[in-house]
């Protein structure tokens, strides 16, 4: 007895052995055709790969397909005759992102020191269903309760609208299978548009209604409000949802599966996807208002100061608000035309938007830190802010009333900005001036004359030579400067530096306390912050003085730098005009990590905004 175990013993594993060397791997799916949003198994299958097994399985590249689940392992062996077989499946359950066809490459897996790769395997997706032409099985029945009683559709308000007109984009479910939970797979794309979320409820509220003579509950899932930024034939592409369907087991013949099979069904996870739409956007019409900025919609605006008598050196708050319907968050700062001896500050903008109704309303306040610098009366010009109407179909300019200051001397005089010449005593002194003594001077020619000589002809040319030159140089100056946005953009890198290098100093520069006064301390925010808007404004060719935080941040989403850093731009730009004005924030610590992080941020806009 003892012999005949040893002995089927070593049979077995001279055979695992064989098998081993044997070994073969291959791929398969349960059908070759699929409908789109349809569900299917792709199994990869290791046989005779021996005791050991396979290891290392890699996967195919599979973009084109959600994995719904996987891998679920099963493995089974037997013995016929003596001979051993065996065999290792992998299963997944993948259901397709797009219509079309589709060839899932080749697997590789390690057994028996070999790696060993399947055939790629070609699956085509068509739109509709093809349950009907298929087999039966819990797959199949799954995919036929969801099927077309799950449905994602995206709707708006209009689809032929102007540059910046408000677009209202709505994502509904339609359900007729019970929905455990459910999650975003994929937000939808919107190139050409800058969204805001409209605030929906968090618990859905569904409601009938009828689609092809199905009755579906109805909720909606997410709400936006689009405000187009450029023409053209813009797209929004489709959102996908990953659902967690409760779906019910086909009944069996069988008593025993039929116990254990679980009364409330079982959950299948499910991909929902929506269709894309297309809306067509015409530009706005030629010739705007030299103040316009691509405000669209319908604004009132207002405009206050704290105070009209103040004193020299002492600030004046000066607001302008902007409120309305339409695409508030992208509005700019609109120009202050002030007195030549007023010092002006970057606007601090604040904005109160309504996400709540079918229109995005609100207002923002651009608030102005003005410093009247010389005593007298002073006007700031009527403010000036156009928009484009899209209701009457043309462009509106408002027009606010002219300011006038009473400004009175404060107690400390200032430098005058501009200022002649120094005017000085002449006095002359008799020793400091010698009169040339008339008679001979005792000077004799040797020989050669002046006007013969090379020195002499070669300082006749010289100024030739020089005249050349400089027409030459200003040709080549003129030039550069004909091209305004390339020599801005050439030196913005230039200035930055410039601008970094004096906030080092000062950050550096120790005070009787052996840290930084705190005078220098504030003098080191305006740098770090002059040199932001310098270079921004060099780099994006705008003016500064018509520049804001939120148009620097319009024009960079625009030329699509990345989210964090814009959002780390706008932060930084906010904690230099705070530290201005609140001297309890100052601290060494804080500097130091808002100097490395301007030069981080202007190092990596310089990769991006070449």
């Amino acid at each position: 007895m003892k012999r005949t175990l040893i002995a089927l013993c070593a049979t077995v594993l001279v055979s695992a052995l064989a098998c081993a060397q044997n070994a073969q791997f291959q791929a398969g799916v349960d059908r070759a055709q699929v409908g789109s949003g349809e569900q299917f198994s792709l199994q990869f299958t290791l046989t005779n790969a021996g005791t050991g097994g396979g290891k290392n399985l890699q996967l195919p590249d599979l973009g084109k397909f959600h994995i719904m689940s996987g891998p679920n392992e099963s493995s089974s062996m037997q013995i016929i005759n003596g001979a051993v077989s065996s065999s290792v499946t992998y299963h997944y359950v993948l259901q397709p992102k797009e219509i079309g066809k589709f060839t899932i490459g080749a697997a590789t897996i390690e057994a028996g020191g070999v790696t060993l790769r399947s055939a790629p395997v070609v699956i085509e997706v068509v739109k509709g269903s093809t349950r009907a032409n298929q087999p039966g099985g819990k797959q199949d029945d799954a995919a036929a309760q969801i099927g077309d009683n799950l449905l994602l559709k995206a709707t708006v308000d209009r689809t032929h609208v102007v540059q910046g007109e408000q677009v209202n984009l709505v994502f509904k479910i339609y359900t007729r299978v019970s929905i455990a939970n459910y999650a975003v797979e994929k937000n939808p794309t919107m190139t050409g548009f800058w969204g805001e979320d409209v605030e929906t409820p968090k618990n859905i509220q569904t409601n009938p209604e009828t689609v092809n003579g199905k009755q579906f509950r109805v909720g909606i899932i997410k709400r936006m409000a689009l405000f187009p930024t450029q023409p053209g034939a813009l797209e929004v592409g489709p959102m996908e949802l990953q659902t967690s369907v409760q779906v019910q087991d086909r009944r069996s013949t069988d008593p025993f599966e039929s116990f254990f099979r679980d009364p409330f069904g079982r959950q299948v996870n499910y991909i929902v996807k929506s269709e894309a739409i297309k809306i067509k956007v015409d530009p706005l019409p030629p010739d705007p208002p030299s103040d316009f900025k691509g405000a669209v919609g319908q604004f009132a605006m207002s405009t206050t100061v704290d105070k009209k008598t103040t004193r020299t050196n002492e600030p004046i708050d000066l607001k302008v608000t902007v409120s309305g319907t339409g695409n508030i968050k992208l509005i700019e700062s609109p120009a202050v035309e002030l007195p030549a001896d007023f010092e002006q500050y970057t606007p601090k903008v604040s904005d109160n938007i309504n996400r709540t109704g079918d229109r995005i309303s609100g207002s923002k306040t651009f608030e102005y830190l003005l410093i009247p610098r010389y005593p007298g009366l002073k006007v700031i010009k009527p403010v000036t802010f156009s928009y484009y109407d899209p209701a009457k179909r043309e462009y509106v300019r408002l027009r606010s009333p002219q300011i006038e200051l009473n400004v009175e001397q404060g107690a400390a005089a200032v430098t005058p900005l501009i200022s002649g010449g120094s005017q000085e005593d002449v006095r002359l002194l008799s020793q400091d001036i010698r009169f040339i003594k008339l008679g001979e001077s005792g000077l004799s020619p040797r020989g050669e004359h002046l006007h013969t000589s090379g020195v002499f002809i070669a300082m006749l040319l010289l100024p030739l030579a020089c005249a050349g030159g400089a027409l030459v140089y200003a040709r080549q100056r003129q030039a550069v400067m004909l091209d305004q946005a390339g020599y801005r953009n050439r030196r913005a890198i230039k200035v930055a530096r410039k601008g970094l290098k004096q906030a080092e100093y000062l950050l550096k520069e120790k005070g009787s306390t052996g840290a930084p006064a705190s005078n220098q301390r504030l003098r080191f925010y305006g740098e770090i912050s002059k040199a932001l808007w310098k270079y921004l404004g060099d780099k994006l060719t705008i003016p500064q003085s018509a520049f804001s935080i939120e148009g620097a941040v319009a024009e960079l989403s625009r030329r699509e730098a990345p989210a964090d850093l814009i959002a780390s731009l706008k932060a930084l730009l906010e904690t230099c005009d705070l530290a201005r004005f609140a001297p309890t924030s100052l601290d060494l610590t804080v500097m130091q990590r808002t100097y490395d992080e301007a030069q981080r941020i202007i190092v990596a806009l310089e990769r991006i905004l070449r």
